[in-house]
């Protein structure tokens, strides 16, 4: 029988953000997403979860849930006060561009001198 693979990393990630946002103790993670405190204890080994309760926790722990599955980007890019409306688009339109062309842009942007902006854009609320 095949044994589902067990990702310490993701484990890790997910005790991170339980002590970042004060959920020290299992049972009560458990508790307020409505599950068993094994199943907590479970994935903070590495043990696989549905999608469903990866993004019950990702939102209840405010993270990201790219961050908590695969370790992609920060614990909290998305909070309010990190990306601008502006900063979003950007990565968007980013990520449909070939590798060389970011890494142009990169190189651009490194060398054009930085002045403060009179008005910053509106930070994105989640």
């Amino acid at each position: 029988m095949h044994q589902p693979k067990i990702d310490r990393a993701r484990g890790d990630r997910l005790k991170q953000a339980m002590t970042a946002s004060g959920h020290r103790k299992a049972t009560a993670l458990a508790a307020e997403l409505s599950i068993s405190p094994a199943a907590i204890t479970k994935w903070t080994q590495g043990h696989a979860m549905s999608v469903d309760h990866a993004r019950n926790l990702a939102a209840l722990l405010n993270v990201s849930l790219d961050w908590l599955l695969m370790g992609r980007n920060g614990p909290d890019w998305l909070r309010p006060g990190q990306l601008s409306e502006l900063e979003i688009d950007l990565i968007g339109k980013l990520r449909e561009r070939p590798t060389r062309i970011t890494k142009l842009l990169i190189g651009l942007t490194t060398e054009m001198p930085k002045v403060p902006l009179p008005e910053q854009p509106k930070r994105v609320q989640p």
